[in-house]
């Protein structure tokens, strides 16, 4: 099994030839007097929900709101993307939903990896073309059933699972003008929460021992009368990954790692089908490399997951 990181491309209004899913979550920003509770859509391009904490005139430059956030009171509160873009954010959490289906086409430049994380739907369909309207050169049906059958009685009376995660890292990359499609679909409402493109960079050989786990952040309470109350919050993944890697790619590994502190990426310790919980979206916590061998090394690596 190899493991492999995609480093983030960032997906600009350019980039973004079209989606289905529409841009009117509100009426867009524009001059005027707001009360409180109002709710408007920035139109330069950050694609973000602002509601109105304090009653105004607005009286700011074209194009945006005052957030006023250095004034004694701040005039807006950051609330959301808007729903075209809550897939695109980098953030966990905020999913694009609407009915089936959720197709978005991309004009990414050189990439060859794409993950798909917080999915709700059926089916996954990923194509890339040469260039816009011009040959396909990739394309791949994902079944999102992540139901896991074991026995006749599984395949009656299993409940239904969400497949919720995917990552690819086999995309052509030397298309630099290549145009990329996402379609998600179901027969009901289809969701995306973080669309990740990138470069995929191979580290090396994922060895046996490799540990998997989840952080709750859930907080559990006992009063004096002994009643425990428990409150529900999100979890993340963590990994601790053992790699055999080439003495030759010790300092491009070195810098590679360094030059991703505190950038989200998607690290896959194994390609093999069955192993999910070894596909973290999330930072690098500790990395270590023990020159160990004449001709290879070992290095260790700590992943935190935002989920």
């Amino acid at each position: 099994m190899s493991m492999t990181v995609t480093k983030p491309v960032t997906l600009t209004d350019a980039m973004l030839t079209s989606s289905t899913a529409p841009e009117t979550d509100y009426a867009v920003w524009a001059f005027g007097t707001f009360v409180a509770g109002d709710k408007r859509i920035m139109t330069t391009g950050l694609h973000i929900i602002y509601e109105c904490l304090v009653g105004h005139t607005s009286v700011d430059a074209s194009g945006a709101p005052n957030l006023n956030t250095t004034g004694a009171t701040p005039k807006w509160l950051a609330i959301a993307p808007t729903n075209r873009w809550a897939m695109f954010d980098t953030k966990v959490g905020t999913v694009t939903t609407l009915a089936s289906p959720l197709t978005v086409v991309m004009t990414p430049g050189a990439i060859n990896g794409l993950a798909l994380l917080e999915l709700s739907g059926s089916q996954a369909v990923i194509t890339m073309k040469t260039a816009p309207a011009g040959t396909t050169i990739y394309s791949k049906t994902v079944d999102l059933d992540g139901t896991i059958i074991t026995s006749f009685f599984d395949w009656f009376f299993e409940d239904y699972t969400q497949l919720t995660d995917l990552n690819i890292t086999d995309l052509p990359s030397q298309y630099t003008g290549c145009e990329l499609t996402v379609s998600i679909a179901s027969s009901t409402t289809v969701g995306c929460g973080v669309c990740h493109i990138g470069k995929v960079y191979e580290l090396g050989e994922t060895l046996m021992g490799a540990t998997v786990g989840i952080v709750s952040y859930s907080t559990k309470t006992t009063d004096a009368f002994g009643n425990i109350t428990v409150t529900r919050r999100s979890n993340s993944k963590r990994n601790s990954i053992k790699l055999l890697t080439l003495k030759s790619d010790f300092n491009r590994i070195y810098r590679l790692l360094a030059a991703l502190d505190s950038i989200a990426c998607i690290f896959s310790a194994t390609d093999q089908a069955g192993f999910e919980p070894l596909i973290v979206y999330g930072f690098w916590k500790d990395f270590s490399i023990d020159v160990a061998y004449p001709a290879h090394h070992l290095t260790n690596l700590e992943i935190e997951g935002l989920i």
